[in-house]
């Protein structure tokens, strides 16, 4: 499925977003006022909106999808976990700089390779320091495949086997037998 990306509009066109709500909506105020806020950081430290960057007028705790170019790592919008419909598109020079940039953050759930070359996104998915990394594709959630981050991104998974673990205690017994059974 593929989100509409709209040029930024006071008044975006409500019919036609009618079907992708559900992608837009935030959990609560408290959230939405964090991503408008980090929409505005973006815009205010000089990243380009390039689509979106408002909330729907009228509807709820909706906010359009949102896309930002020549985003730069010192910016809020790079540096922070947004859990919104934001996008960040960044410009790098080479594999080994986007790896180098993408560690940097203090943050590690999830990241991304688009790429044809097969070595290439193996390769760049082991180097990646995030609890999920998806080739080819993006949010593409399994019930059999563990999610969870890495460094403040939490501890844990979610999904698959080893989200059992969390509802589990580990105890070793040790017990002396007589020497004489």
């Amino acid at each position: 499925m593929t989100s509409p990306c709209l040029p930024p509009t006071p008044t975006p066109s409500l019919p036609h977003l009618l079907s992708y709500l559900p992608l837009f909506l935030q959990i609560d105020q408290k959230q939405f006022d964090k991503i408008l806020d980090l929409i505005d950081s973006g815009k205010k430290e000089g990243a380009k909106l390039e689509c979106g960057g408002v909330a729907m007028e009228d509807t709820g705790l909706y906010i359009l999808p949102t896309v930002f170019s020549h985003v730069k790592d010192h910016m809020r919008i790079a540096k922070e976990e947004i859990f919104g419909p934001v996008q960040c598109i960044f410009h790098f020079k080479s594999t080994q700089e986007a790896i180098e940039r993408a560690n940097s953050t203090e943050y590690g759930l999830a990241s991304a390779v688009f790429t044809r070359n097969l070595d290439r996104a193996l390769s760049v998915s082991a180097a990646l320091e995030t609890g999920t990394v998806w080739v080819n594709c993006y949010n593409a959630l399994h019930a059999q495949a563990p999610f969870g981050g890495y460094k403040m991104s939490g501890n844990g998974r979610e999904l698959g086997e080893y989200a059992l673990a969390e509802y589990s205690e580990v105890k070793a017994v040790t017990i002396k037998l007589a020497e004489t059974l």
